[in-house]
């Protein structure tokens, strides 16, 4: 049965105005947009009644390592190396399938309450994560992380990322799977050069990231990069702080969308993206909140806030616009990805986040504000539904439809985080 949500105000994309209307859902795609009060005739509908509610496209989070839920709060107060080699990379080789399962899992309810409909996923386990998205409904862009050590390891993380591929591709038109070179410190040219030709056959993205921390900068140059044909295919790169003029004249002329994650950045203190300039440089810019290891939270409502707010004061207040960061939690990434999310538009995918208006940060409540209320004033508190695919996930600040009951995900995360973090302080000791 098609469903009805009625009586809402909407902001149909980055650039539109309010509007009051009402919207028919058909299957897993908007079928058409009315006026409040315009079918009259509602027998044949499920009806929602969004009365004071805002609906808004889905938030896309261009950026995240869900596994990395279990290492939130650890290592809060180290740079960046202490942090990555001291901490994570060594917590990372004592996870297990099971705990990935889980721990992405977390994160995706998170995102879901947060009323994030889509993310990238950049990292091992593969094969876990899907099977987590399959679960909660979740649409999702998923790339193996690729690094080379040796020979015998690579074939083995390539041949896994084929496998998620040719296993989960198009699965149910929500997941897309793609390549993931870490990062060029981690993974030389050649295989670089063979990444790109895999994407090429395979026909999909490139998932990596970029000029993160200032010493990167004399590690690789991305006009090297570029020579690989790793541009060739459609490329998000993460982060991208430490790039100049020439780097940005790469990145326009290859179509390459940047993903920003401003907390991440800053609290590994890696400083500030060069938002206002990429935009001067028509490079497409999407919002990532990075893994809960160096955000400790999956929130794009606070990554656009943080944004726009880093970006005025730097560059000045008149340099970033209401519209540049909305487009940034939507348009830009479904663009990045190929996909028809993003907006609310007959023949979109019915991916929505609905928001109560009867909350303080909308007040005043007049329509011309509502658009500054969602950066500056509105947070995941005012999240009341989440739509993916036509389906509710979360609907009246509860989630519904999901395959395992929340405290049966909680309960599996704990006792996992519990023998993981035992282990790490274990090996820790005894390598003293």
């Amino acid at each position: 049965m098609k469903k009805l949500l009625k009586n809402a105000k909407i902001l149909k994309s980055a650039d539109g105005s309010i509007e009051n209307k009402d919207i028919v859902i058909n299957e897993d795609k908007i079928e058409n947009i009315y006026l409040n009060g315009e079918i009259e005739d509602e027998k044949n509908f499920e009806v929602f009644d969004l009365e004071n509610k805002l609906i808004v496209p889905g938030f896309i989070n261009s950026h995240s390592h869900t596994i990395m839920s279990y290492f939130k709060g650890n290592a809060d107060d180290m740079s960046f190396k202490e942090w990555l080699f001291e901490n994570m990379l060594p917590r990372e080789e004592l996870l297990t399938p099971e705990m990935a399962y889980y721990g992405s899992y977390i994160s995706q309810l998170e995102m879901i309450k947060n009323g994030i409909t889509s993310f990238a996923d950049m990292y091992m386990f593969t094969d876990q994560i899907a099977q987590a998205a399959l679960k909660t409904g979740m649409r999702a862009f998923i790339s193996r992380g690729l690094s080379y050590d040796n020979e015998k390891g690579w074939q083995k993380r390539i041949d896994e990322n084929i496998e998620t591929y040719k296993k989960y591709n198009n699965y149910f038109g929500r997941i897309k799977i793609g390549f993931g070179p870490h990062a060029p410190y981690t993974v030389n040219h050649e295989k670089l050069k063979e990444v790109s030709q895999l994407a090429k056959k395979y026909k999909t993205h490139i998932q990596i990231h970029l000029l993160e921390s200032e010493w990167e900068r004399k590690e690789y140059n991305l006009k090297k990069i570029e020579e690989t044909g790793l541009f060739d295919n459609p490329t998000i790169a993460a982060h991208c702080v430490y790039i100049d003029d020439d780097d940005m004249h790469v990145l326009s002329r290859n179509n390459v969308t940047v993903s920003h994650n401003p907390s991440s950045n800053l609290k590994l203190g890696n400083g500030i993206c060069p938002l206002t300039k990429l935009f001067e440089k028509n490079i497409n810019i999407t919002l990532g909140t990075d893994g809960s290891a160096s955000n400790n939270s999956l929130d794009i409502m606070k990554e656009g806030y943080i944004a726009s707010l880093l970006q005025k004061s730097k560059y000045g207040p008149e340099k970033i616009k209401i519209n540049q960061i909305l487009r940034m939690m939507w348009e830009n990434s479904a663009y990045a990805f190929e996909e028809k999310i993003g907006r609310i538009e007959s023949g979109y995918k019915a991916d929505i986040a609905v928001l109560d208006l009867k909350n303080i940060e909308f007040q005043p409540l007049e329509d011309k504000k509502i658009k500054s209320h969602l950066i500056y004033s509105a947070n995941n508190s005012n999240i009341w539904g989440t739509m993916i695919n036509g389906e509710w996930k979360y609907y009246n600040k509860k989630l519904i439809n999901i395959k395992l009951e929340e405290e049966k995900i909680y309960e599996n995360f704990a006792k996992w985080h519990k023998k993981l973090e035992k282990d790490f302080i274990n090996n820790n000791i005894s390598n003293d």
